[in-house]
């Protein structure tokens, strides 16, 4: 038998390495891309996409978290917490294993799990700044399925943070800037919960008082000292600045662990306010302890409010931190029937418009188409002018009548009705309702009565638009505020009005604030309300002096007082003789 022959040999040889080779790693189908897998996994969590993350998670993983769990898991430490928007993203291309053969058992191959290098971007929707961590998982493959399956755990969220449980905004505010009068005088001082008001209850509802919030707000959480009222509140951007906030992560105990950068706030700028402390003094002493309502003294010229009386007294330092505690000032927020007050409006607007002239004969009946005079007085016939100084209601119906709903309400709105005021978190507006149609509407109106209501804020502007030559200035509080004005009447209008009003002092309803040696303009008002089916008047008194060159515009009410010229007409009297002096 002849050997096997030696090239045989060597050609089989061959052929079984080269079947070997075969079936080599180059030869077999690429494994999944890891990077695709991890992108995958990131996206469905930056989309909230539950049902995705959850059919990615490895085997061990996913009997842990369902769909369901995980869901209500990142939702009570994500979407329900301080963060707003949460952004993961890989840092870095994942390594991408070669395929390995099946073991000569038939064993399917084992690969080690790839470790991805990611970052997460937070941002809290309360500071301009995103903050980030950095981190890695473990991507492990599953040889069933041929995928990539995520070892998923809970510091995914917060990598290399131990103990972390949810989110939390930090935040700091600066210390509270002072108020202080026009001359810099300090009215309010001190850091929220050790504000202090040196001058006591002085202007007390006016400045206001710092009250502790019991929800959470966008800057302030629960708990946090802000203005509860008057200036307090009206200026609390500018008094409290803003805070310095951080983002942090926060143990179960909301205690928190780890903190971000903070963002810095901006200090609280001192509001100085038109106030001047002697003036007020000055009026709260002129106004009587035993009436109930309110004065307010302001600046014709530029609008600044001086004074604000208000006759329930309130200390601020005593509410310091409280809650539910709204005090009401009878000036600035209380609105009544302005009654013959408001008859300075269609006095104005019949001489401004050549309705009429301060000469126009009017008559003077106890009734005119169902509106009455005051105690039943009448007059053959009387001026105009005589028909303010006297107060004559029906002789105002029927210059109501002859200027027309229109013209009536054009006025009104001028001198400052159906107008939302500028600080308006402490001041009401004043309403002058369209007649609609209505003559006895029309009528009534014009003497401050149907459903005008008006605070003493907004009778002093009437008076002192006519005390600063037909042009209104729009009341402010703070120095700061630019000064508006608008014209309402004209010069010529505003003279003839001064003087009707200085008649009505000098021998007409307003004797009684009559002052010698000082030239006062007012005007009288008896505002007739239905308190249980018994009527009550409201006394009021607007005016300003000295009525040829105004320092100041004075408005009195007294509710429930009476005749205004009897009750409100002593009282600007004697806000006078103490303001005057002390008067800017």
């Amino acid at each position: 038998m002849k050997p096997w022959p030696r090239r045989l040999f060597v050609v089989s040889l061959v052929a079984s390495l080269s079947l070997s080779a075969c079936t080599g790693a180059e030869d077999l189908d690429p494994l999944p891309s890891t990077a695709a897998a991890a992108d995958s996994f990131l996206d469905a969590f930056n989309e909230g996409d539950y049902e995705t993350m959850a059919s990615m998670f490895a085997e061990g993983v996913a009997a842990e978290w369902s769909e369901e769990r995980l869901a209500r898991w990142l939702n009570g430490r994500l979407e329900e917490g301080a963060i707003e928007t949460v952004i993961a993203r890989r840092s870095a291309t994942p390594l991408q294993p070669r395929p390995t053969p099946t073991e000569e058992d038939g064993a399917a191959p084992v690969y080690e799990p790839v470790s991805v290098a990611y970052e997460v971007a937070y941002n809290s929707g309360a500071t301009p700044q995103t903050v980030s961590l950095e981190g890695r998982f473990e991507l492990v493959f599953d040889t069933a399925d041929q995928s990539w399956l995520v070892d998923w755990s809970p510091e995914f969220v917060w990598p290399g943070v131990e103990d972390a449980a949810g989110f939390a905004i930090l935040s700091r505010f600066p210390k509270r800037a002072p108020i202080k009068d026009r001359d810099g005088r300090i009215l309010a001082t001190g850091h929220a919960g050790e504000r202090r008001y040196p001058f006591g209850s002085l202007a007390g509802s006016t400045i206001g008082h710092i009250e502790t919030t019991t929800t959470d707000d966008d800057d302030t959480p629960a708990g946090s000292l802000v203005g509860g009222s008057g200036l307090e509140a009206a200026f609390e951007e500018q008094l409290a600045g803003t805070p310095t906030i951080r983002l942090a992560i926060v143990d179960g105990d909301d205690k928190p662990i780890e903190r971000f950068a903070p963002f810095p706030g901006i200090a609280g700028r001192t509001l100085k306010t038109t106030l001047d402390v002697e003036v007020q003094q000055a009026a709260e002493s002129a106004y009587p302890s035993s009436q109930v309502g309110g004065a307010v003294v302001i600046q014709p010229s530029t609008g600044d409010v001086l004074a604000v009386v208000d006759s329930s007294e309130f200390g601020p330092g005593n509410y310091v931190g409280a809650t539910g505690v709204s005090p009401f000032n009878r000036a600035l927020v209380g609105r009544y029937p302005p009654g013959s007050t408001m008859k300075v409006i269609p006095t104005s607007a019949a001489l401004d418009s050549g309705v009429m002239t301060p000469g126009t004969m009017l008559s003077g009946p106890k009734e005119y188409k169902g509106v009455r005079n005051f105690e039943s007085s009448a007059y053959a016939s009387l001026s105009l002018a005589d028909a303010l100084k006297f107060s004559v209601n029906t002789a105002f119906a029927q210059v109501a009548e002859r200027l027309g709903e229109n013209r009536m309400t054009k006025y009104a709105e001028l001198f400052g009705f159906n107008r939302e005021p500028r600080d308006e978190r402490i001041v009401a507006g004043s309403q002058y309702p369209p007649p609609a149609g209505s003559l006895s509407d029309l009528m009534w109106s014009a003497i401050g009565q149907a459903q005008v209501l008006a605070t003493p804020l907004q009778m002093a502007t009437v008076a002192a638009t006519i005390a600063n030559d037909g042009r209104r200035m729009e009341p402010r509080f703070s120095l700061d505020q630019p000064k508006k004005g608008k014209r309402v009447v004209s010069q010529q209008t505003a003279a003839e009005v001064t003087a009707m009003m200085e008649a009505v002092v000098q021998g007409g309803t307003g004797v009684n604030a009559n002052i010698s040696g000082l030239s006062l303009a007012g005007k009288t008002g008896t505002a007739e309300v239905d308190v249980a089916g018994k009527r009550e008047n409201h006394a009021w008194f607007i005016s300003f002096a000295p009525s040829g060159d105004p320092r100041i515009a004075v408005a009195v009410v007294s509710e429930y007082g009476g005749v205004g010229g009897q009750v409100a007409a002593p009282i600007a009297r004697q806000i006078y003789l103490n303001v005057m002096p002390v008067a800017p």
